[in-house]
């Protein structure tokens, strides 16, 4: 069994705090990282943080009037190559940092996964044009046409019309004499006076 020395624990140590002054040194580095990815038409701007996340999307004036379907799928694509860009930037500050470390190599494999390079597929390419509407075809027209209501308005029997009045005579039937069925006292003795008396 190797034994330790004193001095072997010294310079142990003393690695030890320059390492961990390293690590230090990085993780104010990395909180200050970002990066910022342009469209090819330069219309977009996407600037991302130390995890990917974007912070900031900056639309151009030649962006105005755009189809809404292919700017979104260019912010998209602009996003993604600010983070490409991250990774990038990220393994540049861990091994000025801490050089070969174990531990930095994890996180630059760490962004290296999260981040891969991008595909020429990835580019933006315009969606189809958007055909529009087929208009619906015509009513086939009704060989029968409907029935058309007189001027007046008011025929009998017409849908949603009320009845038309009965016509009523204007004369009155004077011939008709109403009677009682059959005859009482009082009918008898009045029958029996004379208008002279």
């Amino acid at each position: 069994m190797v034994g330790f020395t004193v001095e072997d624990m010294e310079r142990y140590a003393a690695d030890m705090e320059r390492r961990a002054k390293r690590f230090e040194e990085l993780q104010g580095r990395m909180a200050a990282v970002t990066a910022t990815g342009s469209s090819p038409s330069g219309r977009v701007t996407v600037t991302v943080d130390n995890n990917g996340v974007p912070s900031a999307i900056t639309l151009s004036a030649g962006a105005r009037g755009a189809d809404p379907s292919t700017l979104a799928a260019e912010i998209m694509s602009t996003m993604r190559s600010a983070q490409a860009r991250l990774r990038t930037v990220v393994s540049d500050t861990v091994r000025n940092s801490v050089g070969d470390d174990p531990v930095g190599a994890a996180i630059i494999q760490n962004f290296t996964e999260r981040f891969p390079e991008r595909e020429a597929a990835d580019q933006v390419t315009p969606p189809p044009p958007v055909q529009p509407p087929t208009p619906p075809a015509p009513p086939a027209p009704n060989p029968v046409p409907p029935p058309v209501p007189p001027a007046s308005g008011h025929a009998p029997g017409w849908p949603g019309e009320p009845p038309a009045p009965q016509p009523r005579s204007r004369k009155p039937n004077r011939e008709q004499i109403v009677t009682p069925d059959e005859p009482d006292d009082d009918d008898d003795y009045f029958n029996k006076k004379s208008w002279l008396v």
